[in-house]
């Protein structure tokens, strides 16, 4: 595939630092992922069953995201297949596919991966020679709009569970088993459902009338539960992309489950109970994360990180460790009544991270119905707090169509917005604030899982009057659209009448529903139209003793306990967080294998930080090659590259002052995409004492195939930059795809000009290059040009040598050969 021609190249390269690549093995599993690069990239599972799948032999893990339009577009004129990126194995030929359900509306995007990799959509389509195609994630607990595309799901934690998935695959390759025998060895696994052992049938009316188990001893499916968090494989060196993605950082899972018991909440029901990470487990996986990826930048995550037991003296021990070290550490998933000033001062040692508060709804009342366990006034003393360490922007995160919500419980939302606004000018800040209002989509498996869901009418009112109230009270205002909420409550709610509508709604061209600029809510119209579904159907009021789509699914909550949640909702009454009370008798706990597990208070064991001494300086100057696919990094991506590159390699680079403090180091110029290049050339500032020889060294060790460093040596701190010392570039130009005639004839005829003026757009600015001028030689090969030029693409030299407007980059195979300094040369 041409990589030259889509938007992020990055995205499909495979090869990066931390990436393993087994090209001998007996079973091939596919970690799919139903979105793009950067975002799946960034999803824990993803990475957990990574590590945990490879490091079993004979097991190859690979990774493969859904491709951007622009490439499937390419795959497609072209013919090609969608592979995996570690080994570019076609998706068929793995012997399972495992995908990730994160969100209802990228259920599009997993048929079409499918498509583009040439497997039949339909499992009882799908003969023994194609793989094995699964599931997981929080979607899983109502796979139902998907069960005919899957031959199996799997619910709950999957540390476990993945690997006897595999093993069992694995065993059933060698006995040459076909698929019927295989899916019975997983149906005896715990937490795995096997959909076509299920069939629904219906009343009438269309609501279901029962599930029917069509094997003999199959019934409910148990999700499957991790019982020690801190005993489990957990990944320290992560796969380091070379682009920027959602969560660019060292992720550490410091807790799963919550019990707080928000009532809207579907992961607050199924991931629990709470299972901690002790402090000591987190501070040596902070530590060889930090070391293997070279991130400045630590997340510590869990459902609510605040309410992790030993939060502020693991939060002190980190910044204490890494603040020299110029480490941020965010907890991303603060909830209001945890944060304390102590926290606050803590997190903003090194760098503001950034607070995102979540009241969830706007009124006191409303509050209450949900279960949320905060009150105005711990929501004002936690912004003041913020306000008062320094921050200048809160964001605020509610939810309209709440059951019970009413016109005036809306209007709260602008007013507490606005209060909380106000907690700034005790701080003296000009405080900001954004309010960011998502619509209600009741999840399966909560107390609100038999309530209706606002109309699209609805959640369009509601928006209207926030806008106008935020506007006046001048706040910022970001808002779900209606149909994107809409489609999420169908799919969440849905049932198997819903894949005829997957199928073709693809077919009609739906890809990425997540993203507004892909979203077609007509496409989606006419394939309910075609399929003769009436999609509000799923949005009503379920009747309490109505068969549900997930009924015969176990998350390990009673029904009975979410019937007795919604009755305490509707009477506005609080049940406590068994975390610090009584047991709520919800279900989930054995209390043998199955029970909380919460971290004794113990003192992190933080090492003490080295000395705060400046040192004195030295600057490195280093040439290198970027090569293979390497050249298809931007030069954003390859400052990226170095960033994690110095410090994985320990090299002791220096870093600018300020707010956010970045490495000293500065490269020549920025070559473009797809050129190959050895003659790249970078400065460096590090601290005395550091040889250029060992710098080579350290930094050859850690940088990724197609990226090495060819010579270092120390020049005068004070040198003028390279970018200043700059003359001409040395280029070799093959012509790949539209050989030139009369090659060296042309090159003859560009010389004879006196100048050759073109015009380019750069940043909206119009700029002038005369080509002729900034030509220092040339000279024609049967096929090639040897160029030396000043300013100018090469591409734009062998559009203005051979009169073709047309030619492109992939018609060329450009090779930078050397750079021509003022003198003194960078080697004299």
């Amino acid at each position: 595939m041409n990589l030259l021609a889509v938007e992020k190249p990055a995205r499909y390269m495979g090869g990066e630092m931390g990436s393993i690549r087994k090209d001998e093995a007996e079973l091939r599993f596919a970690l799919a992922f139903p979105d793009v690069y950067e975002v799946g990239m960034s999803h824990l599972g993803l990475r957990i069953l990574y590590h945990v799948l490879n490091a079993v032999d004979g097991i190859a893990a690979e990774r493969v995201y859904a491709p951007w339009p622009d490439m499937e577009s390419q795959m497609e004129a072209a013919g090609s297949l969608l592979t995996t990126l570690e080994s570019a194995t076609p998706l068929a030929a793995c012997d399972i596919i495992g995908f990730t359900l994160q969100y209802e509306l990228s259920y599009t995007n997993i048929l079409t991966m499918l498509r583009l990799a040439g497997i039949p959509l339909l499992a009882d389509e799908r003969h023994d020679v194609f793989p094995l195609v699964i599931a997981g994630g929080p979607c899983a607990y109502n796979p139902e709009p998907l069960a005919p595309f899957f031959d199996a799901f799997l619910l709950g934690d999957g540390e476990e569970a993945v690997l006897e998935i595999a093993e069992a695959a694995r065993l059933a390759k060698r006995a040459g088993l076909g698929k019927a025998a295989l899916l019975e060895r997983l149906a005896a696994i715990e937490g795995v459902y096997v959909p076509s052992y299920f069939e629904p049938r219906y009343h009438p009316d269309g609501s279901i009338a029962e599930i029917v188990p069509l094997k003999p001893g199959v019934g409910r499916v148990r999700r499957r539960f991790l019982a020690n968090l801190d005993t489990a494989p957990y990944p320290a060196a992560p796969v380091v992309p070379f682009m920027k993605t959602i969560h660019d950082r060292v992720a550490v899972e410091i807790a799963r489950g919550c019990t707080r018991g928000c009532r809207f909440c579907q992961a607050g029901y199924i991931y629990r109970p709470v299972r901690e990470r002790s402090p000591g487990t987190i501070f040596d996986l902070v530590e060889k994360s930090l070391e293997a990826t070279g991130y400045d930048e630590v997340s510590l995550l869990s459902l609510s990180s605040g309410d992790y037991s030993c939060i502020a003296p693991l939060l002190t021990g980190l910044m204490e460790r890494y603040a020299h070290d110029r480490v941020a550490v965010s907890l991303p998933s603060l909830r209001v009544g945890t944060l304390t000033e102590g926290l606050i001062a803590e997190i903003k040692k090194v760098r503001k991270t950034g607070f995102t508060l979540a009241p969830e709804a706007g009124s006191e009342r409303m509050r209450g119905v949900i279960n949320k366990g905060i009150t105005e006034a711990d929501l004002l003393e936690g912004a003041a707090n913020v306000y008062g360490a320094g921050w200048r922007l809160i964001k605020l995160y509610f939810m309209i169509g709440l059951p019970g919500e009413t016109l005036d419980d809306v209007l709260e939302i602008p007013a507490l917005a606005r209060r909380v606004k106000d907690q700034a000018k005790g701080s003296g800040v000009s405080g900001e604030v954004n309010v960011s209002v998502s619509s209600f989509v009741p999840k399966a498996h909560t107390p609100f899982q038999w309530e209706p869901q606002i109309s699209q009418d609805e959640i369009r009112e509601r928006q209207g009057l926030l806008r106008g109230e935020l506007k006046r009270r001048k706040l910022n205002f970001k808002w779900q659209d209606a149909p994107l909420s809409f489609m999420e409550g169908v799919f969440a709610r849905g049932d198997r009448r819903l894949a005829p509508v997957l199928v073709r709604a693809v077919e009609l061209g739906c890809r990425f529903d997540g993203w507004g600029e892909h979203f077609s809510p007509e496409r989606w119209r006419q394939a309910f139209a075609d399929c003769g579904i009436e999609p509000e159907w799923y949005l009503r009021r379920r009747a309490l003793d109505e068969v549900l789509p997930w009924d015969h699914l176990d998350c390990g909550v009673t029904r009975e306990f979410l019937l007795a949640e919604r009755e305490r909702a509707f009477a506005e009454l609080a049940t406590e967080d068994c975390r610090h009370g009584r047991c709520s008798a919800c279900g989930v706990c054995d209390f043998s294998v199955v029970e909380p597990r919460l971290s004794p208070h113990e003192a992190v064991p933080a090492p003490a930080p080295a000395a705060l001494v400046e040192p004195l300086p030295a600057r490195i100057r280093l040439r290198f090659a970027k090569t293979g696919a390497m050249r298809f990094l931007s030069h954003l991506e390859l400052i990226t590259v170095f960033t994690r590159a110095v410090s994985r390699a320990g090299v002791p680079i220096l870093f600018s002052q300020g707010f956010h403090p970045h490495p000293k180091f500065s490269f020549a110029t920025a070559t473009s995409v797809g050129i190959e290049s050895r003659a790249e050339y970078m400065d460096m500032v590090v601290a005395a004492g550091c040889e250029a020889a060992e710098v080579q060294r350290r930094l050859n060790n850690v940088l990724p195939e197609g990226l090495r460093i060819l010579e270092a040596e120390q020049v005068d701190v004070k040198s003028p930059s390279l970018s200043t010392q700059m003359i001409a570039t040395h280029y070799r130009i093959t012509f790949n795809n539209a050989p030139c005639d009369d090659l060296p004839q042309k090159c003859e005829q560009f010389l004879a000009h006196s100048d050759f003026v073109i015009q380019r757009i750069k940043k909206g600015e119009r700029q002038t290059i005369d080509l002729r001028s900034e030509t220092v030689s040339l000279v024609a090969g049967p096929d090639s040009l040897d160029l030396v030029a000043g300013r100018g693409k090469p591409v734009e030299y062998v559009r203005a040598i051979t009169g073709n407007d047309a030619l492109a980059m992939d018609d060329l195979r450009v090779e930078k050969l050397d750079v021509v300094f003022a003198a003194p040369s960078p080697r004299d």
